[in-house]
């Protein structure tokens, strides 16, 4: 199954999520409401991607913006929540500086 792609944009910021997070996933849109909320606000162009293992449980996280580029790997099912991801994109960009 291909990536699907939405995007919310403002005046000041556009936002890219593209997951191959499965159709059946019970929290597939909650995590992706998630990523473009804790982007929502911030100038310039977001780029979020999800790459989820065809043959395993990890899935790469990957943000892309003004100022940030970061990546991390979610290994376990327990860590693919929206509340956890949340969190670590939120942690980068408080990290790099891009939110105080």
């Amino acid at each position: 199954m291909g990536p699907e792609m939405n995007q919310a944009s403002s005046p000041t910021s556009r936002i890219l999520v593209t997951t191959e997070i499965p159709l059946g996933h019970p929290a597939k849109l909650e995590i992706e409401q998630g990523l473009r909320a804790a982007l929502t606000g911030l100038a310039g162009e977001w780029r979020v991607t999800i790459v989820c293992s065809r043959t395993s449980v990890w899935w790469v996280l990957r943000v892309e913006g003004p100022r940030l580029e970061w990546m991390t790997v979610l290994a376990s099912p327990s860590k693919q929540n929206p509340t956890e991801i949340t969190r670590r994109v939120l942690a980068a960009l408080r990290d790099s500086k891009v939110l105080s």
